[in-house]
Parts: structure tokens; C-alpha cells; sequence
């Protein structure tokens, strides 16, 4: 594992980046909204069990430094991505108020364990979120914006990359599926009740085209179709209490992303 940061130009990025499933654009566009405040937040979980860990688990520090430098790579290059879209979308600003305000609560005022098992329901989507992208949506990405595309390429192979400490932190300090479970389950629920509302709110914002439109509806529906046959069975597999990302290996497209972000 490394920290990689690279050097991304979003000046001519365009919002509607896949054009060929542009409400999968828009819900990765929220997530991309979330993420200046979500990352930090994971960073600061982290550091909270870091003492824990060097008591117990010497051995994870290591990984655990470097998830939290890759951390804090992906929310800067994410906020350089999202100043662009903010300008393009009106009405953006009180959807990261509210999620700012979350993870602030979080911190203040839920447990440690609490908020360790908030952070490895994240990172369970991150893995399925990975495989998807960087090995199943190649054809939809042939026409995507080169920028966009680009950081989520970056940041979804090392979303990967680190895929096994945020569960081996939990399972260190607080074994047992059953909280496992009730962190991915609430984390689940809220990230996608956010980026979906974030979604539907940039979608609105493109509807000046009706023409478009019935041709967007038509490639949305078959798209969301292709992700649920896909995303489904690995998400049943997070909810069985043998689940370890572990298990997961890496792919060549991912291993050919890291390499293509090395500096």
C-alpha cells in the first residue's frame, strides 16, 4: 500500500460526465460531495483507535498510517472536483451542510466502536463500489469525462488497495458481526439516501431537455438493472458473519489503475 496523490485538471470537467448513464454520474457526483467530509471523518475514527491499536495490534499501524494519507489525498482532490460542480449545480450548498453536520455528530456524539463499524460498512461498499467500476463499466466509460473518470479510477483502486484495515481494526477492538452488520445496514441507508436526494437534485437541474430525457430514462433503466445483478450478491455476502475482505483479490484492472497513478 502507498499514498498516491495525483495531479488531476478539473477546469473543463463536465457534471455529466457518463453520458451513457448520466443518473449514475449524478449519484457518484454525490457521493463525490460527501467525501471532503466523510474522509476527514474516517481519519479522525481512525486516529481516535490508533493508541488502542498499538497496544493489541502493533502490527496494523502501518496499514493504518498509510489508509489515513490516502484518506486525506482523496478528499483534497475531490473538493478541487466538487468547487467545479458546485459552480455548474446550483443549490448544492445546503446537501454538504447537512452532511458536514452529520459526521460533526457522529464524532460528538456516538462511541468509538460506533463510529469503527460506521467506517467499515463504508468501506465494504467501497470494495463492491471498486470491483464495479474499475471491471464491469468499461463500455459506459469509453465516453466519460477523461478528468472525472480519472479520479474515480485513482480512487477506487486504492479504495481497494486498503479494503482490509478499516474491518481489521473493528474486529481487533470490537469483534462480532451482529455490530458489523448494524454499521454497514445504517451506513448503507444514509450515504444512499444522500447521494440519491443529491441525484435527483442535479437531474432536475438537467431537464431543460425533454428530448434527452426520454433517451436518459431508457439508459438509466438498463443500467440499473446491470448494477443490481452485479451489486446484489456481493452485498449478501457482507451480511454473513464469515464476510472478511480478505477474501476478496485483486484484479488486473485495478493493479493496472495503481501502476498508472505511480509516480
Amino acid at each position: 500500500m502507498k499514498a498516491r496523490l495525483p495531479e488531476i485538471d478539473f477546469s473543463q470537467a463536465n457534471p455529466r460526465w457518463i453520458p451513457a448513464a448520466p443518473a449514475f454520474a449524478h449519484q457518484l457526483n454525490g457521493a463525490s460531495l460527501l467525501l471532503p467530509y466523510l474522509e476527514p471523518y474516517l481519519v479522525k475514527v481512525m486516529r481516535s483507535a490508533r493508541p488502542q491499536i498499538a497496544e493489541v495490534a502493533p502490527d496494523l499501524l502501518a496499514d493504518l498510517d498509510v489508509f489515513n494519507r490516502q484518506e486525506a489525498n482523496h478528499y483534497r482532490v475531490h473538493a478541487a472536483y466538487n468547487r467545479v460542480m458546485v459552480e455548474q449545480y446550483p443549490g448544492l450548498a445546503p446537501f454538504e451542510a447537512e452532511i458536514r453536520a452529520d459526521f460533526e455528530g457522529f464524532l460528538r456524539e456516538k462511541s468509538l466502536a460506533w463510529n469503527l463499524a460506521y467506517c467499515e460498512g463504508f468501506e465494504s461498499n467501497g470494495v463492491i463500489s471498486s470491483e464495479f467500476f474499475l471491471q464491469q463499466i468499461d463500455d459506459l466509460l469509453q465516453t466519460a469525462d477523461p478528468a472525472v473518470s480519472a479520479l474515480w479510477r485513482w480512487h477506487l483502486a486504492e479504495e481497494f488497495e486498503h479494503r482490509n484495515v478499516a474491518h481489521d481494526v473493528l474486529k481487533t477492538l470490537y469483534p462480532g458481526w451482529r455490530h458489523r452488520i448494524r454499521g454497514y445496514r445504517y451506513c448503507s441507508q444514509h450515504l444512499s439516501n444522500f447521494t440519491g436526494r443529491v441525484r435527483a437534485h442535479m437531474s432536475a437541474v438537467d431537464r431543460a431537455d425533454a428530448a434527452s430525457n426520454r433517451t436518459e430514462l431508457s439508459a438509466n433503466s438498463k443500467f440499473k438493472q446491470r448494477a443490481a445483478r452485479f451489486h446484489l450478491p456481493r452485498i449478501a455476502r457482507v451480511y454473513m458473519p464469515w464476510y472478511s475482505p480478505h477474501r476478496r483479490r485483486m484484479g488486473e484492472p485495478t493493479r493496472r489503475a495503481l501502476a498508472s497513478f505511480e509516480t
